[in-house]
């Protein structure tokens, strides 16, 4: 493997040919995904998607949907985003701008998907300079993983993967070529539009400036202009993505970033991200247990390192990504590149274990992590290379070239089929659409319904609608009657304190029952408090 020891370099020709070569293929790929979905899949898509339609209708970033309560909305329409960040619903607006339909939504993320393969063989380029090295690793991208059929839906993995890839290659390439500190900031503030852990990826550059400034000035003692000017670029692209972001949520909510997200640092179980009328600090934490809190934390580093060998390795590729992240490690221009990686894949580690262990355990880790997968590939790529030559050296009559393209053929294979294995059960909605669309038929237009799954009903129905709290009957009803709440829906997937209203074990006078059908009971709230 050739060493990447003169720092960034152009691709030559033949590698541009190669480029628009692996550009057609991923979107190609991407397109045989997005033709199999119709419509989204789960919670989050169709939160982004109903979001983005309203963005595209003119209705700004508002909503119709409460679907949790830790930021006390007062009411609908509400204020969009204050939980989730909202680049994944401004793409879907701009789709549903130019055809006003779920392709149209699918379209902006079919083309960042499309795109990532190319990231994958840049990095691969930068890293050792080995063409056959970078297909490789775009082509492992291409297989998409457990990521591929959620890339093209209108939700964070395809921007996420894209920007934050990007940006991490941009603080590789930082300290040798100053402009690169600009599209650092620039990718990090687009990372953390997409998903609030993309503020990682400032921490991230900011920690590798630092390091940057007292590496040099115990060598020299030159002046400090050349690294605020960095500091500036790096901060300025950051602030030109994310400063209209934050001047609007001081507009609508007086602070620059919602609160709700810093309560599920103190969580107790996942399902307490739908409480109502609770609030989670550190004192609720500490009354769980300690027994309880250092219990759920070993759980959430268990499910962490699922992740990353699973999900962000693809199971059979960790051994090479070990491997090419070791001999890489040897090579100052490469370990330069993957510093910030490494940095970011430790930090998202903690961050989705020990942190925010509940969300990350249903899902936080695996969206961010997306922004690790095309580096992943191209350390597998780099992995094989190694282990072929070690092989080589011990076994004379082995072809290491021949051998390197001959494994490389055979584990792109077993990536793809994998990818389409793992992928495939996430292709049929996680709900039977046909039961919002009878919910829709059965109550009236005006109706506000509150249901597990509040995006999805209101994307079939287009009904004001309210997820349902995480509390007992007598509290659900509370929050029923403080947002206009007039129907109830509940099915298989309710919450633990409604088991007895949904087994009929429990009734409520305000709630009766209107319709039951399939695993669904839809209750109208009457009379009076």
């Amino acid at each position: 493997m050739a060493a990447a020891e003169q720092g960034p370099s152009r691709l030559p020709r033949v590698a541009k040919i190669d480029l628009l070569l692996v550009v057609i293929i991923g979107l190609l790929i991407q397109a045989a995904w997005a033709s199999r979905l119709n419509e989204p899949t789960y919670m989050d898509a169709y939160y982004y998607a109903t979001n983005g339609q309203r963005l595209a209708n003119g209705y700004g970033f508002s909503e119709q949907i409460l679907w949790q309560f830790l930021d006390d909305p007062a009411g609908l329409p509400a204020h969009s985003h204050t939980y989730w960040m909202p680049l994944a619903s401004i793409l879907a607006g701009i789709g549903y701008a130019i055809r006003d339909d779920f392709r149209g939504a699918q379209s902006l993320f079919w083309l960042l998907s499309g795109l990532l393969p190319l990231l994958a063989y840049a990095i691969s380029w930068q890293l050792a300079r080995q063409r056959w090295q970078s297909w490789v690793a775009a082509l492992f991208t291409v297989s998409g993983g457990f990521y591929a059929a959620f890339m093209v839906q209108p939700t964070t993995f395809a921007p996420y993967a894209l920007a934050g890839g990007l940006s991490l290659l941009a603080i590789g390439l930082a300290p040798a070529r100053r402009g690169w500190w600009a599209v650092a900031g620039v990718t990090a503030g687009l990372a953390h539009l997409a998903r609030a852990d993309g503020l990682l990826l400032l921490l991230v550059a900011f920690l590798l400036w630092l390091a940057d400034i007292l590496g040099r000035r115990r060598k020299d003692k030159g002046d400090w202009r050349p690294w605020l000017v960095s500091l500036f670029l790096l901060l300025g692209g950051y602030l030109l993505v994310m400063g209209g972001w934050f001047l609007h949520n001081w507009s609508v909510l007086g602070r620059p970033l919602p609160t709700a997200g810093v309560q599920s640092l103190f969580l107790t179980t996942y399902d307490d991200l739908f409480a109502y009328g609770r609030s989670f600090n550190l004192v609720t934490l500490l009354d769980w247990g300690v027994e309880n809190v250092l219990r759920s934390r070993l759980q959430g580093l268990w499910v962490a390192g699922q992740t990353y060998v699973a999900v962000a390795g693809l199971i059979f590729l960790v051994p090479f990504i070990v491997v090419g992240l070791v001999s890489l490690r040897k090579r100052p221009a490469a370990w330069q590149l993957l510093r910030p990686v490494v940095i970011y894949a430790i930090a998202l580690f903690i961050s989705g274990s020990l942190l925010f262990t509940f969300p990350g355990m249903r899902g936080s880790l695996f969206h961010s992590s997306a922004a690790l997968w095309p580096w992943f590939m191209a350390l597998a790529a780099a992995g094989i290379g190694v282990a072929v030559d070690w092989t080589a050296a011990r076994l004379s009559h082995w072809q290491p070239e021949r051998a390197k393209r001959l494994f490389s053929a055979m584990f792109i294979v077993v990536a793809l089929v994998l990818g389409l294995f793992v992928s495939q059960y996430r292709l049929a909605p996680d709900e039977d659409p046909e039961s919002f669309r009878r919910i829709g038929r059965t109550v009236p237009a005006e109706a506000v319904v509150m249901a597990g799954n509040a995006p999805a009903l209101h994307y079939y129905t287009g009904l004001s609608a309210v997820s349902v709290p995480n509390e007992s009957p007598e509290i659900l009803v509370q929050a029923a009657e403080r947002y206009g709440v007039t129907f109830l829906a509940l099915n298989g997937n309710r919450p633990r304190p409604l088991n007895d209203l949904y087994l009929d074990r429990e009734q409520h006078p305000r709630l009766r029952l209107v319709d039951s059908f399939d695993d669904v009971r839809l209750y109208e709230l009457v009379g009076s408090p």
